[in-house]
């Protein structure tokens, strides 16, 4: 597989990733998200959320969460060359629901089931996902399984079913990591609002589907309560929380109080994050101020770390970027990239 270059160089946009010629065969025109994970057999699984068959947001076929298979990484093209859900050939949604958009029918059902993000443990992957009645209306979220990399899933249960109001709104989207040496899944989350900082938690992998077993990161100790990690003023979005293999951790996605991408590197999840620097190597601007090749992207959001990341290197971390023209409901699409992200953690201040 060759390495990639971006038109620019070594950083900036390196391809879309969905869209006509790309993902349309698998029914999957116009989408977004794309958090992703390198399964147990060696495929890139992305989970991407509202999906349409038609040429823009709200035409054809509606669906939400779904799957897309393929080949790459951080520094190579990602190639999806079939889907999950158990149909190879099309995108289907992963679980049945009826999407429901009328307010009068939303007091009855859900509009939609947007994705946090994918967490795979051995030959497990994991899904954590938000159900919505309207937008930004989040009424619960959920666990579901997959054991065949991606193909079919199963919910977790009703104690992998956590209320919208948990840790007052903090505990909707989420971002998740193992840590094989210590044996924690660690979660980030924040509200699914744009308006709203950090929280911390970890579980065992054993105990991922029973809510009463996460531990919650408050003024230095494990327990029952969640602290705001993150400084006051700074509001996140869409996250990823991946551990590299150097071993050092890197936490960001979309950084909306700064309409910008936005990632912290960390020894570990419990790191102080006032000491440690928000890296900004993709920046939100106008539609008549795009640079992709320069990382300028209107209507940003996103920024999923791809698996092969590496730090202190050009060109060497990969990225997901979603991109939404919601005046008009094209482009609505999912981008690679490739940015430049420095190891911080040995410039904590003492």
């Amino acid at each position: 597989m060759a390495l990639l270059r971006t038109a620019g160089g070594l950083t900036g946009k390196v391809k879309d990733l969905t869209g006509p010629g790309l993902t349309d065969h698998f029914g999957a025109m116009c989408t977004d998200l794309g958090a992703t994970v390198r399964a147990a057999d060696g495929n890139l699984v992305s989970v991407f959320g509202d999906t349409f068959s038609g040429n823009r947001v709200g035409s054809g076929d509606w669906r939400s969460p779904v799957i897309l298979i393929g080949t790459g990484d951080a520094t190579h093209p990602i190639e999806y060359r079939q889907a999950g859900g158990g149909d190879v050939r099309y995108a289907r949604q992963l679980w049945h629901y009826r999407h429901r958009s009328s307010p009068g029918l939303l007091r009855r059902g859900i509009s939609t089931v947007i994705p946090s993000d994918l967490l795979r443990v051995g030959d497990t992957l994991y899904l954590h996902a938000m159900v919505n009645q309207g937008l930004h209306n989040v009424v619960w979220t959920e666990i579901w399984q997959s054991d065949d990399n991606g193909h079919s899933w199963r919910h977790l249960g009703k104690q992998a079913k956590f209320p919208a109001g948990l840790y007052s709104g903090y505990a909707q989207c989420w971002t998740w990591d193992y840590d094989a040496e210590d044996g924690w899944v660690y979660v980030v989350s924040t509200g699914f609002q744009r308006n709203k900082g950090l929280i911390l938690r970890r579980v065992r992998p054993e105990h991922i589907g029973d809510q009463s077993r996460y531990q919650a990161w408050c003024d230095g100790e494990w327990g029952p309560e969640a602290g705001v990690i993150t400084p006051p003023g700074e509001t996140w979005g869409e996250l990823s929380l991946r551990r590299f293999d150097c071993g050092t951790w890197v936490l960001g996605g979309f950084l909306s109080s700064a309409y910008a991408l936005g990632y912290r590197t960390l020894a570990h999840p419990t790191s102080n994050l006032a000491d440690m620097p928000v890296q900004r190597p993709v920046l939100g601007c106008a539609w008549d101020g795009e640079d992709h090749d320069g990382c300028l992207v209107a209507q940003l959001y996103g920024g999923y770390l791809l698996p092969g990341s590496r730090l202190d290197t050009v060109g060497g971390v990969g990225l997901v970027v979603s991109q939404w023209n919601t005046a008009v409901g094209w482009p609505y699409k999912v981008m690679q990239f490739r940015v430049t992200l420095r190891n911080t953690t040995a410039e904590v201040s003492v």
